[in-house]
C-alpha cells in the first residue's frame, strides 16, 4: 500500500507542477480569452473547454470565472457556459493518460522531460520560460506516476478483488459508482481518480463496467471540491459552486441509465473504423461522451437553472463583501484586482456619510459598523493572498490596498468617535454648533474634491472656528465646550486621512504584465500601524 500511495503522490505531483506551470506560462492571455471570448453560450462553453484543456486544472478555470462576474466582467448566465465546457475540457487529463501514458509508451523520454523541465526551471530566462519549464517536469513525472501505479497494481492483482468486491454490492456499476465517489473525494481530485481507475483497467483489475461506472462516479466526487469551496465564499461563487454540482449530477444520473448502450455502441464504433479495442480506450471515449452528452442535456435546463440559482442566494445573506472570495486569492492578478475594486466601495462608502447628520441627536447612521467589517474582510482576504509567492508588483499592490485600508479604518474611527459624542446640550447657544456645522460641510466638500488648495483655506477657517468656540465658551460659560472642540478635531482627522488616499495610485493602477521578480510575501508586512 505504501508503494500505491507513492506512485499516487507521484503522479499528483506531475499533476500539481503541469496545472501550474501551464497557468503561469498562459498568464493574461488565458485570463483574456475567458473574459473577452465569453459572448455567447455556445463561445462561452468553447473558452471553457479550451482554457481547460491548455491548463489542465477545471477549478482554476472555475476560480478564475468567480473573479470575472464578480468583477462584472461576465454575467453569471456566461459564466454557466464556461463551467459547463471546463467539465468537457477536463476529459483531456483521461485521453492524455490512455493515449500516451498506456498507447504509446514515453518511459524513455520520461527522465529527460524532467531533467529539460528542471533545467528551465531553475535557469530560465524569463518567468514564461520558467514556468514551461515547470509543466515540462510536472508532465514528465505526470507519466512516470501512471508507469509506477500499473506496476504496483500489476503487482496488487493477487491481493485486491474488485469483482467479489462487485459480488457484494450486488452490482457492477453500482459498485464502481461508489468506488469513483470515494476515490475521487479522498484525492480531491478527478484526474488522480480516472487515472487511477483507468490503471486499474488496465492490469485487468477492474472490469470495463465497473470502470465505466467509475468514471461516472468520479464525475460525482469532484462536486464535494465545489461545495468545500462555497465556504465562506461570495453569492456568485456559491451560484457557480451549485452549477457544477447540477450539472454533473444530472449528467451522472443519465450516463448510469445510458452506461450499457454506450458502452455497446462505443464497442461497435471501434470495430467499425477498425479501432484498437482497448478497455482503456472504451471507458475514455465514454468518459468524453456522457459528459458531451450532459451539456446537450442543459441546452432546454439551463435557463430555468441559472434563474433559480439567481433567486437562491442573496448578497445580505452570506455574510460577505460583494467582490472577495477567498477561491480568487489563489491568482494574483484577480485577487488584486478584487482587493482593489473592495477598497474603490468602501472608499465610497465612507464618502456617501454626511459629516453634519453625526452631530444631529436623532441622526446617527450605521453604515460606520458595516465600513468596518468590509475593511476587517479586505485586510483578512489580502492577508490569505499573502500566503503565497508574489511578484514584487502584486505585492506592492497588495501593500498599497492594506495602506489606504490603514487610512480607511482611521476616517472611520473618527466618525464613529463624532457620532458618540453628546452635543444636544448645547442647543440653548446655536451659534458655536451653527458654525461648526459650516466647517463640517466645508470640510466634507474638501473630501468629495479631493481638492488640497481647499483644504488649505479649510485648515485656516478651522483655526478660527477653534478661537470662535472658545471665545464664544469665555462670554457664555458653556460646559460642554470641549465635545464641540473635540468633534471639530475629529473632523480635521477624518479629512486628513482621507486625502492620504490620493497619494497612492492602488484604486487605478493597472498591474505590469513585464514583470520578471518575485518576492514573498513578507514584504506585506510592512503597513503602517
Amino acid at each position: 500500500m505504501l508503494q500505491l500511495l507513492g506512485a499516487l503522490g507521484l503522479f499528483l505531483l506531475g499533476m500539481w507542477l503541469l496545472t501550474e506551470g501551464l497557468k503561469l506560462a498562459g498568464g493574461k492571455a488565458l485570463e483574456h480569452l475567458l473574459g473577452t471570448w465569453t459572448k455567447s453560450r455556445s463561445r462561452g462553453f468553447a473558452a471553457g473547454v479550451l482554457v481547460t484543456a491548455l491548463v489542465q486544472s477545471s477549478s482554476a478555470v472555475t476560480v478564475a470565472t468567480i473573479g470575472f462576474v464578480n468583477a462584472s466582467l461576465m454575467t453569471f448566465r456566461q459564466s454557466v457556459w464556461v463551467i459547463f465546457g471546463s467539465n468537457v475540457g477536463t476529459t483531456l487529463t483521461a485521453w492524455l493518460v490512455t493515449l500516451f501514458g498506456f498507447t504509446v509508451k514515453l518511459d524513455a523520454y520520461t527522465f529527460a522531460l524532467i531533467g529539460v523541465g528542471a533545467f528551465l526551471k531553475v535557469f530560465g530566462w524569463s518567468d514564461r520560460a520558467r514556468s514551461f519549464g515547470m509543466a515540462l517536469a510536472g508532465f514528465g513525472l505526470l507519466f512516470m506516476g501512471i508507469g509506477a501505479l500499473q506496476q504496483t497494481f500489476s503487482e496488487l492483482t493477487g491481493q485486491i478483488d474488485l469483482a467479489a468486491f462487485s459480488a457484494w454490492i450486488g452490482n457492477a456499476y453500482i459498485a464502481g459508482l461508489l468506488l469513483g465517489t470515494l476515490l475521487t473525494v479522498l484525492t480531491q481530485s478527478s484526474s488522480a481518480a480516472i487515472a487511477l481507475i483507468l490503471t486499474a483497467v488496465a492490469t485487468q483489475l477492474a472490469s470495463l463496467e465497473l470502470a465505466a461506472a467509475a468514471v461516472v462516479g468520479a464525475n460525482i466526487g469532484t462536486t464535494s471540491t465545489a461545495l468545500l469551496a462555497t465556504l465562506g465564499a461570495t453569492a456568485n461563487a456559491k451560484r457557480l459552486a451549485y452549477a457544477h454540482v447540477l450539472f454533473n449530477c444530472v449528467t451522472a444520473v443519465v450516463a448510469l441509465l445510458l452506461i450499457s448502450p454506450l458502452l455497446f455502441g462505443i464497442a461497435w464504433l471501434e470495430q467499425t473504423l477498425q479501432f484498437t479495442s482497448a478497455a482503456t480506450l472504451t471507458v475514455t471515449i465514454f468518459h468524453s461522451v456522457f459528459n458531451l452528452l450532459g451539456v446537450m442535456l442543459m441546452l432546454p435546463l439551463e435557463p430555468r437553472m441559472s434563474a433559480y440559482l439567481l433567486r437562491c442566494f442573496n448578497q445580505k445573506l452570506t455574510g460577505t463583501t460583494s467582490q472577495l472570495d477567498n477561491n480568487i486569492s489563489q491568482i494574483p492578478d484577480l485577487a488584486t484586482r478584487a482587493a482593489q475594486t473592495e477598497l474603490k466601495q468602501l472608499h465610497l462608502q465612507i464618502l456617501s456619510i454626511d459629516l453634519q447628520s453625526l452631530v444631529q441627536p436623532q441622526q446617527k447612521p450605521a453604515a460606520m459598523a458595516q465600513i468596518e467589517q468590509g475593511l476587517n474582510q479586505l485586510n483578512l482576504f489580502v492577508q490569505n493572498c499573502a500566503q503565497q509567492q508574489l511578484t514584487e508588483e502584486h505585492a506592492h499592490s497588495f501593500t498599497q490596498v492594506l495602506i489606504a485600508s490603514h487610512y480607511l479604518h482611521n476616517a472611520n474611527n473618527a466618525l464613529k468617535q463624532i457620532s458618540s459624542l453628546d452635543l444636544a446640550s448645547t442647543k440653548h447657544d446655536a451659534s458655536p454648533r451653527l458654525a461648526l456645522t459650516q466647517w463640517l460641510k466645508q470640510a466634507q466638500d474638501v473630501c468629495q474634491n479631493a481638492d488640497q488648495q481647499a483644504w488649505t483655506q479649510a485648515l485656516i477657517d478651522y483655526q478660527h472656528l477653534k478661537m470662535a468656540i472658545l471665545a464664544n465658551a469665555l462670554q457664555q460659560g458653556l460646559p460642554e465646550i470641549d465635545n464641540l472642540l473635540q468633534c471639530a478635531s475629529l473632523a480635521k482627522r477624518f479629512t486628513e486621512q482621507m486625502l492620504q488616499l490620493n497619494t497612492f495610485e492602488q484604486l487605478d493602477s493597472p498591474l505590469s504584465e513585464n514583470n520578471t521578480r518575485t518576492v514573498t510575501a513578507d514584504a506585506l508586512e510592512s503597513t503602517p500601524q
